[in-house]
């Protein structure tokens, strides 16, 4: 009795992403003028690979800030704005109100 064997050989096909040309980095910060902190923008997370394909709103990259995987890991997403063109994190600056009550007493004399 013979016996014969076959052997398939699959070979997957890798497709580029379509951010790989145009965004080398696959993590952004975006600033977020519509929403102020203080005068700055705030920032707009932006993992491009969750897209399909380039939304309309999404700027070049190198109108955002490219980050790696373990400064997405770690980000922040409370009060963070874009200032001098990096990520940092916005404090309300406090203003000492100063007051002086002045009394002024008035005695007769009778």
């Amino acid at each position: 009795m013979s016996e014969t064997t076959t052997t398939t050989t699959t070979t997957a096909t890798t497709t580029a992403k379509w951010w790989a040309t145009s965004y080398p980095a696959r993590y952004y910060a975006c600033p977020n003028s519509s929403v102020l902190l203080g005068g700055y923008p705030s920032v707009m997370w932006v993992d491009v690979n969750v897209f399909p394909s380039a939304p309309s709103w999404l700027p070049a990259a190198s109108g955002m800030i490219a980050l790696t995987e373990a400064e997405w890991t770690a980000r922040s997403t409370v009060n963070q704005v874009i200032e001098d063109g990096k990520v940092q994190t916005y404090t309300a600056t406090t203003t000492a109100t100063t007051s002086t009550t002045t009394t002024t007493t008035t005695s007769t004399a009778s």
